[in-house]
Formats: structure tokens, sequence, C-alpha cells
């Protein structure tokens, strides 16, 4: 059977992953330069790999090699801080973020408490600005020992597929998005100090010690053309064609306890020609079984911003 790489490295980042698809994955980041550029699209370094001409696979496999001695890393230092990048080696795990200036001024762009929103459509990923899209979800009050993040209201995510949905059993992964207009703010974005940061709040009701479950935001910056075309809708175009993308590191594991919400944010620093960004909030499930629905799973407290940094040089 194909090997779906998107769904894997996702996987991999909510630490959800079995061991067998670990390894999967890291033998095929040494050996596949496909791969490699995938992992490290999704850890949102390709614009500062392309800028200072670092090969995205000689990156990978140098992170991912268990180094001799302690020189061969040294050695990677000038190319890392060229490049502005900050690498982490635990084990065989990578941890890689770019290094951002200090935050400036915040303005809100969203701040969704689910508490006046329509019901969310179960249409996939909008094409409209200004409603939630996704799959098989509903707006619930407090139930099953849940109390909302904020407000008296949460999203509760249903099932992992949404109508017309082609193979709607293959997927572990529940999503629900949000198309945001930026063309108000070309001005600030077009000098490149603009940030999006997004952050949202995860919870689920008591379950299994066999069961594990994930939750991470994602941000697609989009162009006017590819935000409204409808070929966001196509494959895994949102995630190859987008203009940047990034999504929170690793995600966060969801924990047994229906009383503490997980607190999950990420941030993108926006290419000048971004005309929209779409949001993108992950339920991922750890269990390979067909047909995955969600007893108790929610999403609350969503917010946006655009923040302005300095430029980066």
């Amino acid at each position: 059977m194909k090997t779906d790489w998107h769904e894997l490295i996702q996987r991999h980042m909510a630490g959800i992953t079995t061991a067998e698809d670990a390894a999967l994955l890291q033998d095929s980041l040494k050996r596949e330069d496909a791969v490699a550029g995938l992992y490290l699209r999704y850890m949102n370094l390709d614009v500062a790999l392309e800028a200072h001409a670092i090969s995205a696979a000689e990156v990978t496999r140098t992170l991912l090699a268990k180094p001799a001695t302690r020189q061969r890393w040294f050695q990677w230092r000038p190319l890392a801080a060229a490049a502005g990048l900050v690498f982490g080696l635990f084990s065989a795990s990578v941890v890689v973020a770019l290094a951002l200036p200090l935050a400036g001024k915040a303005m809100t762009l969203l701040r969704e408490s689910f508490e006046t929103a329509s019901p969310p459509l179960i249409r996939g990923v909008p094409i409209e600005p200004g409603q939630w899209s996704g799959d098989s979800s509903e707006i619930v009050g407090e139930q099953q020992g849940v109390r909302p993040a904020s407000g008296g209201q949460m999203l509760r995510f249903l099932r992992a597929d949404f109508e017309g949905k082609q193979s709607p059993d293959s997927s572990h992964l529940a999503d629900m998005h949000q198309l945001i207009d930026l063309r108000p703010y070309r001005q600030e974005i077009a000098n490149g100090s603009a940030v999006v940061e997004v952050s949202a709040s995860f919870n689920a009701i008591p379950f299994s010690v066999d069961e594990k479950y994930g939750c991470a935001v994602s941000i697609f910056a989009l162009d006017e053309e590819m935000a409204t075309n409808g070929s966001t809708r196509i494959g895994s175009t949102l995630m190859t064609d987008a203009l940047a993308m990034t999504r929170s590191d690793r995600g966060r594991v969801i924990d047994r306890d229906p009383t503490t919400w997980q607190r999950v944010t990420s941030d993108l620093r926006l290419p000048p020609d971004t005309d929209f960004v779409m949001i993108r909030l992950h339920i991922n499930c750890g269990r390979r079984s067909p047909g995955v629905t969600f007893a108790g799973h929610y999403a609350d407290d969503v917010q946006v911003s655009l923040i302005r940094r300095a430029p980066l040089p």
C-alpha cells in the first residue's frame, strides 16, 4: 500500500505514530529527497533554506544521522546561524524553529468562543472567508463533564469526514478551517514584517489507556486566486501549493482529564503577496481503524492576531 507521507508526517508531529511508522519515516527521511523536503516544509523552513541555498534533504539527513563525534554537529552550526535556524537534537527526534524577532503591536483578526457562530459547514476546506467549515462537527454547550474554555459554547469534533469526501473512512484526522481575508492589511504585509499568530484550546472526555489523541493548529498563507478558486479542496494542494505554511510544533497530546484544556499556539511570517490565511484546527486519532468517530473531543477559545515584527534582513 502506498504511504501517505502527508498523513504520516502530521501523525509524527502530533506524537501519535507507532514505532513501525516512526522507523519508516526516519529511514525515508534519510533516503528520499521528496520526503525530506516535505518534512521540512511542514516545519516551515523552506523559505529560509532557499534563501541560503541549503538543501532540505541534506539538512534533514544530517540532523537525523547519529553523529560519530561532536565535531560533525559543530560543522553545521555556521550554516544554521546563516539561515536563521535553531536546531535541537534529542534522541531520534528533531526540534526545528525559525528564529523570530521580538513581538510588536498585535491586531486581533479573530476571537472565537463559538457563542454567536453559525453551525459549521460540513464541506471540507472553505473558499469563502468568515465561516467555519471542515469535517463533521457541531457547536455545543457543557456536556460529558467538559465545560467550555471560554463562554458557554464550544466546537465538538464528531468524525473525520465531510460531505462529498472521497474515501471518508481513510482519515484519522478531524479538521476545522476558517479563511481570513487579509487584503485590507496589504500595506502592513508588503514589507515582510507581518506575522499571524493563532492559538486554540482543546479538550476531551476520559478515554482508555490504549487510545491516544493529539491536537494542533496550522496556518496557510494564500494568494487570492488559490484561496477562492477551489483548488485548496483538491488532494494535498493546500499543503503543497500554499505561499507558506506552518503547524504547531509536534502539536500537543490531549490528556484524559476533562477539567483541563490544552493550549496550542503557532505563528507564521507572511510572504509579501499574502491575501488570505487559512486557519486549521486538528484533532488526531492514533488508532488505525476505519470510520473513526470522536466520542467527546472539543476546541474552544480560538484567537488569531496580526503582529508587526522586524522585517527579515
